[in-house]
């Protein structure tokens, strides 16, 4: 059978995708020692109590902003879908705004830089599993595979986490309120399947292209 070579620095997107995703995790756990935060009680934005903190969470964010950038040039080679290119501009922009714009402390009003920090969370959130689900889904559609159903599945665990998050602690953040008990370990919960659907949205793409080359 005869093959396509594939165009030169094919999987270069991936590799750097991954590089970026283990920079981010490397970062993100960082957290857990520096940041003055209670990872119970306490949102990981808190971090920036501390110079530490502050710094570890900006790497992470545009850690995790880097990673999409690099789906986005791998999905653009290998799914050519509109949408899913908007969903994944859309998230690298909120990353950015996370670091970036810092929130309130505790104790503290909200001011416009919170405003946004908690609207770039919010869809740093939400994203992910429509993203994945959005992959798996363009991904079978030339063959079902281990792969996709997968991603399928952790996509649809992440968005229900993402709900029932987002019904429970929403409100609270959002609006700058009290967090209820345990917001932290639910959000860090919450963050973990975050970053497994990303590294799976790579590894599927990362498939679809090789199978789009052969």
């Amino acid at each position: 059978m005869s093959t396509t070579p594939a165009p030169v620095g094919t999987a270069s997107w991936y590799r750097n995708a991954r590089l970026s995703l283990g920079l981010s995790t490397l970062a993100g756990g960082g957290l857990l020692v520096v940041g003055n935060v209670d990872p119970v009680d306490e949102m990981l934005s808190h971090s920036i109590r501390t110079m530490p903190g502050a710094l570890l969470l900006a790497v992470a964010s545009c850690g995790l902003s880097a990673t999409g950038m690099w789906l986005l040039t791998g999905a653009r080679r290998a799914l050519r879908n509109r949408t899913l290119s908007i969903l994944l501009t859309v998230w690298c922009v909120a990353l950015v705004a996370v670091a970036f714009f810092p929130t309130n402390l505790p104790g503290t009003p909200p001011d416009a830089a919170a405003a946004v920090h908690r609207i770039g969370a919010g869809l740093m959130a939400a994203l992910p599993p429509l993203i994945a689900l959005l992959v798996a889904e363009l991904a079978g559609r030339r063959a079902e595979s281990g792969r996709t159903r997968l991603l399928r599945a952790a996509g649809l665990s992440t968005l229900a986490a993402c709900v029932a998050f987002g019904a429970v602690h929403g409100p609270a953040v959002l609006l700058g309120a009290d967090i209820p008990p345990y917001a932290g370990l639910s959000e860090r919960i919450l963050l973990v399947l975050i970053l497994l659907v990303v590294g799976l949205c790579a590894w599927v793409i990362q498939g679809e292209e090789k199978a789009r080359w052969t």
